[in-house]
């Protein structure tokens, strides 16, 4: 709160929501890059209030109108009990919105859940299995949901070839003369071409589902009592898409013994036992519904994640590191390295996966 610019944004937000600075505890929210979130406490009701990065979400009222359908789907599907977690809803501010507009500034206020808490990483696989259950289920709740009936928040957010037109774009420019560090990792990218090729023939062919498209741990509410998820929270990139990516965003994020800036990569493996508890409860979490085409898919999705976050880091190191925050120079070029290394080991490892994941 010692920021004055956005003191003066939250006294004039705030009486949205029937409450102002003076009678409210307002206190930062959480560790996200994109979004800035509070946590406010008002005579009236707590709340958690976010203003949405209008530079990442170009289009932030798409962003608001999606949650909304999608929460509405979901307490539909609760109140039937087919979804045993909590919608997380917007609330209305006083104008009988959800939208909050100052200063070309977007800003909403989401439900707040007491008696929960967040967890970074997965350490067991107990989590594993919490974590693919719950995100499995959110899929499948909304898998009769009309997918196109929601916005594309991020055009090509999960689009192979246009991820690597944008690594040619930046190569060719090379606008911080930062290629000679890394032409290795540029020509291993772009002689993936059988892998390529795999996944634009699985593209081709896979239902469009509505997806969660950033499947981290960190983005479930847990029951401090019960220690289960109770809630999937972060809805901004829910997009229509393909299961395979959410799954390998949950093995990108889970199944790795590094974290994904570490450079240590003699000492990288797969956590196999992860990585089973992750596709045994995602599979079961669709009770069938899941065709035999995308069960196969899983194996690609799980390559395929690491392999395009790892050219998204490669293109933007190059690019002088215009969109992932970095805490020092070669930041974004170890997690290149680091994600590319994980797509080949996991790559090389495919049979094995393959057996599980078919088991």
């Amino acid at each position: 709160m010692n920021n004055l610019v956005e003191n003066n944004a939250l006294h004039e937000v705030l009486p949205f929501y029937h409450c102002s600075i003076e009678n409210s505890k307002v206190s930062a929210l959480g560790n996200g890059l994109i979004n800035q979130t509070y946590l406010v406490k008002s005579v009236k009701q707590n709340f958690v209030l976010q203003k949405i990065n209008h530079h990442v979400f170009k289009n932030p009222t798409q962003v608001i109108n999606n949650a909304e359908l999608i929460n509405k789907h979901l307490q539909e599907k609760k109140e039937r009990q087919q979804y045993s977690l909590e919608p997380m809803w917007q609330l209305t501010a006083k104008h009988h919105s959800p939208t909050v507009i100052v200063n070309d500034n977007y800003w909403r206020a989401i439900q707040f859940i007491p008696n929960c808490y967040t967890v970074e990483a997965v350490e067991t696989t107990e989590q594993a299995h919490q974590v693919a259950a719950a995100f499995g289920q959110f899929t499948s709740a909304l898998s009769d949901f009309p997918a196109n009936q929601l916005a594309e928040i991020i055009p090509n957010f999960h689009h192979l070839d246009s991820r690597l037109t944008q690594l040619k774009a930046v190569v060719e420019k090379d606008p911080k003369k930062r290629l000679n560090d890394c032409q290795h990792l540029v020509d291993f990218c772009f002689e993936q071409v059988s892998f390529i090729k795999k996944v634009a023939e699985l593209v081709a062919v896979l239902p469009v589902q509505v997806t969660h498209n950033d499947t981290k741990i960190n983005n479930l509410l847990f029951n401090s009592d019960t220690k289960k998820p109770i809630a999937v929270i972060d809805l901004d990139t829910c997009m229509p898409g393909f299961i395979m990516h959410d799954f390998g965003d949950m093995v990108r994020t889970c199944c790795s013994t590094l974290p994904e800036d570490g450079v240590a990569l003699e000492d990288m493996q797969i956590r196999m036992d992860i990585f089973e508890a992750l596709a045994e409860s995602y599979i079961n979490s669709f009770a069938g519904n899941i065709t035999q085409t995308e069960r196969e898919s899983l194996i690609i999705g799980a390559q395929l994640l690491p392999f395009m976050i790892g050219i998204r880091f490669l293109t933007d190191y190059i690019d002088g590191d215009n969109y992932f925050h970095t805490k020092h120079t070669s930041h974004n070029l170890d997690r290149a390295k680091n994600q590319l290394h994980f797509f080949h080991l996991l790559h090389t490892a495919e049979d094995k996966l393959t057996r599980i994941v078919t088991r």
